[in-house]
């Protein structure tokens, strides 16, 4: 890809994000130092799974191996998240990241209970 600025072949792609028909390339120049981004729009969906979809194949909840909470555990953090305990409390009494709480109570881990 040629550099905007000084047309140079001389680019790096710093970061892409994927979106829903769209690929946003963050790009740099080596030569002028110039930045900026490209959106490549694609005419069809790309394949892959539909969001918000569960694969079938995963080990869910406590099944998988890496999980650090059970079925038990979750139901109690969102119901003392319910009750308005503070998430970096409840962070500490499972052993777990405040990011972790907060995406168990907003259903976005453990989504299935």
């Amino acid at each position: 890809m040629n550099c905007r600025q000084c047309s140079s072949k001389q680019t790096r792609t710093t970061a892409t994000e994927h979106h829903d028909n769209e690929t946003w390339r963050y790009c740099r120049c080596l030569d002028c130092d110039a930045r900026y981004k490209t959106i490549e729009t694609y005419a069809k969906q790309k394949p892959g799974p539909k969001p918000n979809t569960i694969n079938p194949t995963r080990n869910l909840g406590a099944a998988n191996g890496a999980s650090v909470l059970t079925e038990d555990d979750v139901r109690r953090l969102r119901y003392l998240a319910a009750i308005g305990v503070p998430q970096k409390s409840i962070a500490k009494e499972f052993g777990i990241a405040i990011a972790t709480v907060s995406r168990v109570v907003t259903k976005k881990l453990w989504a299935h209970i």
